[in-house]
């Protein structure tokens, strides 16, 4: 009885290690979206799937939709899910850092293993073509005379661009009145209508109205001019050090096995350098920035501070 339960013992000790030497072993990996299919992060989680199932032998991801409560639905399902490499998520940054300060969640920063960022759409002040204000020297001298005159979008209190646009007006010593929208269609509907003077967008999400010729990009909060438009002039170079907008990564559970978010670094990395995928790429508009596990997670952090700090002395809510 004693070297009965002895073997089971051992076998059962055994099991993790075995589990993970064959991961991921034909067992498809779910990969979270913390919003509703059809949408940016959406759309790119499946033009990405083909590429990493391409690039780690025998995986089969499937996407799984958990919109909700601004993304905390979706991510409290990644955060909470059994670290075994089986359940991966997007994580919207630096949506699923501020929803903690805001109310209490079932997930903080240290729940998630950072994997690997894709995108990061630098904020962007964007008019429309035909406004009298051409230049971000402009706006923020109307601004500065007008104090709340100029009313901006953004799309909610808390979000990058909410965030992005407080930045500015710290940075410029200005007042505008903000208005934040649910998405970027109704935005764009405000803008284009002429029933608000701007937005700040992400410029993958301006940059084809701005291509059209239907809106000016007055300034781009990116450290140099993005090939996605580079026409547009950015903040830096107009004066004002300010580097800001939203980044879309991968994320696991805590506590998964190191070897197993390095493959998937190493796969995403891949993807992001496929001609293939890098064509995709370039017809959704998307500014792709590549960061590997280490340099992502000390680059959330760092986030996290700042957004904690914001928090502190100007909370949104």
């Amino acid at each position: 009885m004693k070297k009965l339960l002895g073997l089971t013992l051992a076998a059962g000790l055994m099991l993790p290690g075995a589990a993970m030497a064959d991961w991921p072993a034909g067992q498809p990996i779910n990969l979270v979206v913390a919003y509703s299919a059809g949408g940016g992060t959406d759309i790119l989680a499946r033009t990405m799937v083909p590429f990493l199932e391409r690039y780690i032998e025998g995986a089969r991801f499937v996407v799984v939709n958990r919109p909700g409560a601004g993304g905390e639905f979706g991510f409290t399902e990644s955060a909470n899910a059994t670290p075994d490499g089986y359940t991966i998520g997007f994580v919207n940054a630096p949506a699923f850092l501020t929803l903690p300060y805001e109310r209490q969640t079932r997930y903080t920063f240290e729940s998630f293993e950072p994997i690997a960022n894709l995108v990061t759409d630098p904020a962007s002040l964007i008019v429309r073509a035909d406004s009298n204000i051409e230049s971000l020297e402009q706006f923020v001298a109307y601004a500065k005379e007008n104090p709340n005159a100029l009313t901006v979008g953004q799309q909610g209190y808390g979000g990058s661009m909410h965030l992005s646009l407080e930045a500015m007006l710290r940075s410029a010593e200005i007042e505008v009145t903000q208005v934040p929208f649910p998405g970027i269609p109704p935005a764009s509907t405000a803008l284009l209508g002429g029933h608000i003077a701007a937005n700040m967008w992400g410029l993958g999400e301006a940059a084809p109205l701005a291509k059209e010729g239907a809106i000016r990009v007055l300034g781009v909060m990116a450290r140099d001019r993005v090939a996605l438009y580079p026409d547009a002039p950015t903040f830096a170079e107009q004066g004002y050090d300010l580097f800001s907008g939203s980044d879309r990564g991968f994320a696991a559970p805590a506590g998964t096995p190191q070897e197993i978010i390095d493959t998937l670094g190493a796969a995403i990395e891949r993807t992001l350098q496929d001609p293939e995928f890098l064509a995709a790429a370039e017809a959704q508009f998307l500014p792709l920035n590549y960061m590997g596990p280490a340099e992502y997670k000390a680059y959330l952090g760092e986030l996290n501070q700042q957004i904690g700090q914001l928090w502190e002395t100007n909370p949104w809510r």
